[in-house]
């Protein structure tokens, strides 16, 4: 134990002999771990951890898709989430379940709780008991009574967290009031986000018609049957399916419904970004390792005398050999350490990037399984550095009685081989940053269809009242004459927002051969495409002649017109259109207008519909006002409404810039975060290169003094140092070249909008950084060697 304090005394002393060494180690190590360890927290919060459900795994999300018509993630009909609900083989349940709101009025102010109707067995497939009281019953929905359930931030603010709020009422506005029955633990929220009550849906509450029974509003929850597989679930859906066409005397369609797992419906496409992520954070981490492992191995050369002095004088090569491994472990140990703080400050900042960008942020955090984590990296450096040669014992007892012990730097093995790993390593990570950049600037350059700057929303669902197309027209007029409003327009349903509007099913009049044709469905005002810079590519906006009692007329998008007539005309078609409790209603198509991403930047348009809002009026209004830049329009919106009915909530009020906005989020989070990662795996992989020519140029000064005496010129000298640490780095920059290219080839990166040609852009790019950060690290230690002095470089070599 002596001994062992002796070695550690002494590996302490040498590395603090040597602070650049100790400084430089430790710091690229702390950086190579806290990355790690932050990147690991993420996926482990978002995706490893799961979801706060029992056997969360068997929870699913059942949704219909028609690949006919590039439809996929669609609600499912009344008539087929029916079908399914009964009894499908594979499933301990399945339940359908829409949202909706209730109006709340405390006599000044009224407040929508945004609310999910449920059919039997919702909460049966999720596997949560409430917290308080109980959850709603099958004969509870049957029935179809009045009773609630709320969520826990629901009982919180709403009831102050009262233990007794069993038994009492919400008052509602226009609706009977509904009985608490239980409060719901705030793990809920990581499904249903901010659901405040669940109430009964009865099949009564279904369209029940022939027409309505055609519309997608269900959306559909289950429960697999233990040892049930996702394969053998979708097997027994596509069996439903069958047998429903069967029965069906509708023409054949193209839709299937397919199960997914909850967590894959919540993360969607963040989990293969994110563990991309972490590979990029791992690569670091190697990089940084490979430094160190440089550094160990050079000193070992630079250290060949003081070696040799101390075998002559009695030390073991193994005694030596342990004193190198203690100086190893001592800095990785303070690297995991510093690792901890740097991955600490990073998940903070991680967090507040990821929000609205990814799902489960809050989950992300530091724990005790990530400090053991940053313990288990740092602790793995150390073996693999022994393996690969950098803490062998360089001095041989000989080498004690000759001069200086100058020679090259370390194994001329080793000194090739980790600088070319970390170019290697750094040049993949620094291209998958570029590709992500690009497809960022491309998604930014995609046109969404419409102008959104300086554009407010006011989102409302109108339910019991009055005649909805007067009061329309009385907060249109209001509108119109609030200062600072340039233009104002009605929808059933904003772009981007898939609240208030709905698909059906559209036919063409008079041809009986033609399928119908799945179409986005909103009604608008006759200012809608004017205001939102929609360009008319033919035929006319909806005016004030296009009410009730006229010919019904619509307006279709490029994307329909194309799929229903070609490149035939569309004006005067003939559409019938199952809209509402208007039925099916045959349309003369007015207008064909460009197409707007209502599905989302990075998603191709779909099929819509538009009809007058003024014919076919809704429960559901969003008030589009532009405003011309001189005051705050949004309050004075939200003021009309109160003056005009102050008993009306608001869904959700907005600019639809920070929608646009929305869409960017992931893909900036990704391209920042994998981009900072890319950035810190350059930085070490030239600070290797950089620290292997520098050493190199110190270790060779008396063969450059005596080149220098016999004529060579200083140019030389630099051309040298950067040839060879160019021929260093080539090899592994070509090795991750090839590895990038392959990456980008087989993962499907159409969703960030990245093509071949991205992809080929990426690559140049990379290839050219990484041959300029080659060149600039070796130009330094390059410039140095050109300015040696030959008397002076001979007398210290």
């Amino acid at each position: 134990m002596r001994i062992l304090l002796d070695d550690f005394r002494i590996a302490r002393r040498h590395l603090a002999n040597a602070p650049g060494f100790t400084i430089a180690s430790i710091t690229m190590l702390a950086l190579g771990i806290g990355c790690s360890v932050a990147m690991y927290a993420t996926l482990n919060g978002v995706l490893l951890r799961g979801l706060p459900f029992p056997e969360s795994d068997r929870i699913v999300i059942v949704q219909a898709h028609d690949a006919t018509q590039g439809l996929a993630d669609a609600q499912l009909s009344t008539v087929e989430a029916e079908q399914l609900a009964n009894a499908t083989p594979g499933f301990d349940s399945l339940a359908f379940y829409w949202w909706t709101g209730v109006t709340v009025f405390d006599g000044e102010h009224a407040r929508e709780i945004t609310t999910q109707m449920v059919g039997a067995g919702y909460f049966e497939s999720l596997g949560v008991e409430a917290q308080l009281g109980r959850r709603l019953r099958a004969e509870d929905i049957i029935a179809d009574r009045p009773l609630a359930v709320l969520s826990y931030a629901e009982w919180q603010r709403g009831f102050g967290g009262d233990p007794d709020v069993i038994g009492r009422r919400i008052e509602l506005v226009d609706e009977p009031p509904l009985e608490v029955i239980g409060v719901m633990p705030a793990a809920m929220d990581v499904f249903s986000g901010d659901t405040g009550v669940w109430r009964p849906l009865s099949k009564r509450l279904l369209p029940n018609d022939s027409i309505n029974r055609q519309q997608r509003t269900l959306f559909m929850l289950g429960r697999l049957q233990a040892n049930v597989s996702i394969a053998q679930a979708n097997a027994a859906l596509a069996a439903r399916f069958v047998a429903l066409r069967e029965q069906s005397t509708a023409p054949p369609s193209g839709w299937r419904a397919t199960a997914r797992p909850l967590l894959d419906d919540l993360v969607g496409d963040a989990r293969a970004a994110l563990w991309g992520a972490l590979a990029l954070a791992v690569l670091v981490l190697l990089i940084a390792a490979a430094n160190v492992a440089i550094l160990f191995d050079a000193r070992q050369g630079a250290r060949r005398q003081e070696q040799a002095v101390m075998q002559a004088i009695g030390a073991s090569r193994a005694r030596l050999w342990r004193g190198l491994l203690l100086e190893l472990i001592m800095v990785t140990g303070a690297a995991s350490a510093f690792g901890l703080a740097i991955a600490l400050i990073s998940i903070e900042l991680l967090r507040e990037l990821a929000r609205d960008s990814i799902p489960r942020v809050d989950g992300i955090a530091i724990d005790w399984s990530m400090a053991g984590l940053a313990i288990v990296l740092g602790s793995v450096v150390p073996f693999v550095a022994a393996l690969a040669g950098s803490l062998r014992v360089r001095g041989q007892p000989v080498d004690a009685i000759r001069a200086g012990g100058r020679g090259v730097v370390g194994d001329a093995r080793h000194s090739r081989l980790l600088p070319s790993l970390a170019m290697g390593l750094s040049t993949v990570s620094l291209i998958s940053a570029l590709t992500l950049a690009g497809g960022l600037w491309r998604l930014q350059q995609v046109d969404p269809g419409f102008v959104a700057d300086r554009v407010d929303v006011l989102q409302f669902f109108r339910n019991g009242r009055d005649a909805f197309v007067p009061f329309t027209e009385q907060m249109l007029e209001r509108l119109r004459a609030a200062p600072g409003v340039s233009a104002v327009a009605l929808t059933s349903a904003p772009p981007l927002s898939g609240i208030g509007s709905a698909r059906v099913d559209v036919a063409v009049v008079g041809r009986a051969d033609a399928e119908s044709m799945q179409a986005s469905l909103r009604r608008v005002s006759s200012d809608y495409r004017r205001l939102l810079g929609t360009q008319l590519l033919s035929g006319r906006d909806f005016d004030g002649g296009d009410r009730r009692g006229a010919e019904s007329v619509a307006t279709i998008n490029r994307t329909l017109a194309r799929r229903l007539f070609g490149d035939a005309s569309a004006l005067g078609q003939q559409l019938r259109v199952p809209i509402g409790n208007d039925g099916h209603v045959t349309c003369r198509v007015i207008a064909v207008v460009d197409d707007i991403r209502n599905e989302g930047l990075r998603a191709a348009p779909v099929a819509e519909i538009l009809v007058a809002f003024a014919q076919h009026p809704t429960n559901a209004m969003s008030f589009l006002t532009r405003s011309n830049g001189t005051g705050e329009v949004a309050a004075q919106v939200s003021g009309v409404l109160r003056a005009i009915d102050p008993r009306q909530s608001i869904t959700r009020q907005y600019a639809l810039a920070d929608v646009v906005a929305n869409e960017l989020r992931p893909a900036q989070f990704f391209s920042r975060t994998v981009g900072a990662f890319a950035g810190v795996a350059l930085l070490l992989a030239v600070l290797g290169v950089y620290a292997v020519a520098t050493l190199q140029q110190q270790r060779r000064i008396g063969e450059f003094g005596l080149r220098l005496a016999i004529g060579a010129q200083p140019r030389d000298l630099a051309l040298d140092i950067i040839g060879n640490s160019i021929k260093a780095s080539t090899a592994g920059v070509l090795i991750g070249l090839c590895v990038a290219a392959f990456m980008l080839q087989v993962m499907d990166l159409s969703v960030l909008g990245i093509d071949a040609e991205a992809r080929t852009t990426a690559l140049l790019a990379g290839l050219l950084s990484m041959a300029f950060a080659a060149f600039a690290a070796a130009t330094v230690p390059a410039l140095r060697a050109a300015r040696v002095l030959p008397m002076q470089a001979l007398r210290d070599a």
